[in-house]
């Protein structure tokens, strides 16, 4: 794995950890990470597309893992800035790195909503959506423990941003720490379903309906954070396209089958992607 820094030209150089593993038509992975998380935590995915015979860019957002900057109160950002700006510069090095080879975006939680962002904003980027453990947070989508912990999030996170100058994730114990306005955004998403971008809410819903491009989602059997009503809340926002859907066991995955365990051991995701795409076992 190799580590390269992409100029934005307006931001932070946006760290990209690269696995090649080939030149030849397969296809490439973006890999976008969930919400505070870094993207050495994907290494076991990047192995595993490897192993497929897929290259893989997983995409460090700003003020995590290797990148230069920390949220502050100084350095604040939200949804805008990184789909506006670090998304494009860091899709624009994969696909001149891709060579031609066909580039899905792998978006996990937060990042799965950043691409279906871009699906709407610049679906001319990339070739398909892969969606593994998105939901929404809107809260009408959950019930019990899940719908009043993040009610109490949406609640908080006001105060919180306002005291700390950031969201403080790694003390609350939800996410890392971000950005007041990633979670700001995140909040606004959580109360409404719908995607903040330049101010405006109402202009990506047109956006992704028109993405006519392949989706596939990916849910996780005992998923809290991204269970059956929050998934349909995301695949629901399509109507040129049918987006697949695919539900993954514990004992599919050989580990828990929740928000984070399947990356953990990410071989059952690479193999339904590889269904997806009709590269599955029985097609070797």
């Amino acid at each position: 794995m190799e580590t390269h820094f992409v100029p934005t030209g307006a931001g932070p150089d946006i760290p990209i950890h690269w696995t090649e593993a080939g030149q030849g038509g397969e296809p490439l992975f973006a890999v976008l990470g969930a919400l505070g998380t870094p993207a050495a935590f994907y290494g076991r995915l990047a192995s595993a597309l490897a192993e497929r015979g897929w290259s893989s860019a997983v995409v460090e957002q700003r003020g995590l893992g290797e990148s230069a900057v920390r949220p502050s109160r100084e350095a604040d950002w939200d949804f805008t800035d990184v789909v506006g700006t670090d998304l494009p510069a860091a899709l624009a090095w994969v696909r001149e790195r891709a060579g031609g080879r066909p580039v899905h975006l792998l978006g996990h939680s937060l990042g799965g909503h950043y691409a279906q962002m871009v699906a709407g904003l610049r679906p001319e980027m990339f070739d398909g959506l892969v969606l593994p453990a998105c939901g929404s947070p809107w809260t009408e989508a959950y019930d019990g423990p899940t719908r009043a912990q993040i009610s109490q999030l949406v609640e908080v996170i006001p105060a919180l941003s306002e005291q700390h100058g950031y969201y403080p994730g790694s003390q609350v114990g939800f996410g890392g720490d971000e950005a007041s306005g990633v979670m700001a955004d995140w909040r606004h998403l959580a109360l409404t379903n719908r995607y903040r971008f330049a101010g405006d809410d109402a202009a990506l819903v047109p956006a992704i309906a028109a993405y006519d491009g392949p989706v596939l989602a990916i849910r996780m059997a005992d998923d809290a954070f991204a269970p059956e009503a929050a998934v349909r809340a995301c695949t629901d926002r399509f109507s040129a396209t049918t987006p697949e859907v695919r539900v993954l066991t514990a004992e599919q995955i050989g580990a828990a089958a929740d928000h984070f365990g399947w990356a953990k051991q990410p071989g059952a995701v690479v193999e339904a992607i590889a269904t997806w795409l009709g590269q599955g076992a029985a097609e070797r």
